[in-house]
């Protein structure tokens, strides 16, 4: 009893001596220190739970809705972005003859060094064919690199590397098994090659993409979708690649589609309008020029043969009055071109393409090659081997050997046959 007493004297003693030197034991004024303890420890723990996520892989860290205004929440559930970035090389084996052009190219010019040819961003709400209901998208294509300055439009661009390729709004209108409305500027509804690369079976575009085609237009675009076999399309535009008007007149382009099954379909079409600049818009023609339409027609099929081997296949026939090249004006050039691609799949990592096509170009017109006397009708072929590697998601590399002819000598700087070896490299997202 006496040691349990002498135990108890000594604690209160203690806590005394505590007190009186100001070490707070239990006071009322804790609860402050009590409030802030638990707000830091939140913090902590919230802190913990992002970090865990980003470690975990996910790297969605949560963020708290209403910091995000509403419309911008909409836009970005509703928008798909895509697009992709592309780098190449091309050696040429003629050396170019002293210069660095590469004669008969658009976009892959400039030989035995390294370019930067694309970076693009896509933007868009994709819309379907809707019979019963208005819906609304859009589209907008931005474009940086040297192929930007290819496909500008006469009368726009975002400066020498940059262009808006397309942009466009898409409106489903409930007639029937649902009719587009697309108003704007958008991508040529002609050919099997397209304007990216690397969404065609070669690296390098074809004479009959860089000749025989335009490249995007400007106005509106109908499209219906009769049953699951028969297509239509049809557009009211500016001119080839323009943006404002060069004359006074519209162009116009119309397509019909087939699928006879599953693996085989075809398409025709046909183009009409003045493409020429009037003399009150700075055109040498004169004020008649509207009345020299450039008109053609195209027809495109394609066929998937086996479940590793398809076959493209594209005819092209075209004709223009009056049209003047270097001081001469030629009545009624025209011009016929062919072309042909073999595409195999060994694996979904390795693919060979082929491509063989063939353009006459009456009065050279069309292709105006520098080496050639104005009015020289020239007969131009390329045969194309491009070997697609996927080795991983996302990612391609292109190898190329091509090899371009002509009946005329001097076409190639100096030269009737032109050999390059390109290569490119994207990433797509």
């Amino acid at each position: 009893m006496r040691i349990n007493y002498l135990r108890a004297v000594w604690i209160c003693a203690a806590a005394a001596v505590l007190m009186m030197r100001g070490v707070p034991v239990v006071r009322a004024d804790d609860a402050d220190y009590k409030a802030m303890y638990e707000e830091q420890k939140k913090r902590n723990d919230d802190l913990e739970k992002r970090v865990a996520t980003l470690e975990a892989g996910t790297g969605n860290v949560a963020v708290a809705k209403s910091d995000i205004p509403q419309k911008s929440l909409n836009f970005l559930g509703q928008t798909e972005i895509s697009g992709f970035m592309e780098a190449s090389y091309l050696y040429d084996f003629n050396s170019t003859k002293g210069t660095h052009t590469v004669v008969g190219r658009t976009f892959d010019t400039h030989a035995n060094q390294f370019a930067v040819d694309d970076f693009k961003l896509a933007l868009g709400k994709p819309i379907s064919y809707n019979p019963t209901n208005w819906v609304v998208g859009y589209r907008a294509d931005l474009i940086f690199g040297q192929d930007a300055a290819v496909i500008h439009s006469s009368g726009f661009n975002l400066g020498t590397d940059g262009d808006l390729e397309q942009a466009f709004v898409d409106v489903n209108v409930p007639i029937g098994n649902g009719l587009k409305v697309i108003i704007g500027k958008t991508v040529t509804l002609m050919g099997v090659e397209v304007i990216e690369q690397v969404s065609n079976p070669n690296f390098s575009e074809g004479n009959q993409f860089l000749y025989v085609e335009n490249f995007t237009q400007t106005g509106l675009q109908l499209a219906y979708q009769w049953n699951d076999k028969i297509d239509t399309e049809f557009v009211v535009f500016n001119g080839w690649d323009q943006l404002p008007d060069n004359n006074f007149s519209m162009s116009y382009m119309g397509r019909i589609g087939y699928a006879f099954d599953s693996n085989t379909t075809f398409a025709v079409l046909g183009y009409g309008g003045p493409e020429q600049t009037t003399g009150s818009l700075g055109g040498t023609n004169g004020p008649n020029t509207t009345a020299n339409w450039r008109d053609g027609v195209e027809l495109v099929a394609t066929r998937k043969v086996t479940d590793k081997f398809s076959v493209d296949a594209q005819l092209d026939y075209g004709t223009e009055r009056n049209v003047t090249v270097g001081g001469l004006t030629f009545g009624n050039p025209e011009w016929f071109a062919l072309g042909g691609w073999l595409i195999y799949d060994f694996t979904d990592k390795i693919e060979l393409a082929f491509r063989q096509d063939f353009l006459r170009d009456r009065d050279g017109t069309r292709t105006q090659f520098a080496g050639l006397p104005v009015g020289t009708t020239p007969e131009i072929y390329s045969s194309t081997l491009t070997l697609n590697l996927k080795p991983v998601d996302n990612f391609q590399f292109r190898p190329e050997l091509r090899w371009d002819h002509s009946d005329k000598p001097g076409t190639y700087n100096g030269e009737r046959d032109q050999f390059t070896l390109g290569a490119g490299v994207a990433y797509l997202f």
